[in-house]
């Protein structure tokens, strides 16, 4: 069965408040800027797409834009800001950008503890040393894959501008 488009965006909503940790509103906001077929929405088409206040309606655009995920443009004659996912720092390559750096800071402890035991307890090196290799290994290769990913990221945003 299709989900309908409200569904998805409640479902994309849930996403991001778990894996963003971005406030329920400002999830559902961003994911409706996602499905949305128009170049981009006023305050007032968010406000009536999610029956939320002004007040809060205004607070989760600013952390959204804060945040880099959005942007907004003008246009001429129109007072009214639309706003719109960013290109120029989309939120993919943020993602990729963040989990580049937890992989480095992991695999940097575990080569710190690898090494301690190498020189202060062999027994216990020895005892984790292939599992630990085979742990290392995957996160080379998920090192490799990202950085490729964010290289490729960065060329079109390149391209874009």
């Amino acid at each position: 069965m299709e989900k309908t488009k409200e569904e998805i965006i409640e479902t994309l909503g849930l996403h991001l408040e778990a894996e963003q940790n971005l406030p329920p509103l400002a999830a559902r906001i961003y994911a409706i800027l996602v499905l949305t077929n128009e170049d981009g929405l006023t305050f007032e088409d968010c406000l009536e797409r999610r029956g939320a206040s002004k007040s809060s309606t205004s607070t989760s655009l600013n952390l959204l834009l804060k945040m880099d995920i959005i942007t907004y443009f003008t246009k001429p004659g129109d007072r009214r800001r639309y706003f719109t996912l960013a290109k120029k720092k989309t939120f993919f390559l943020t993602k990729l950008q963040e989990y580049l750096k937890r992989l480095e800071s992991e695999k940097s402890v575990i080569t710190l503890v690898m090494d301690y035991h190498k020189k202060n307890s062999p027994k216990k090196f020895e005892e984790g040393k292939e599992r630990t290799g085979i742990y290392l290994d995957y996160m080379t290769g998920s090192e490799k894959l990202l950085q490729e990913a964010i290289l490729k990221y960065e060329a079109i945003a390149q391209q874009e501008n």
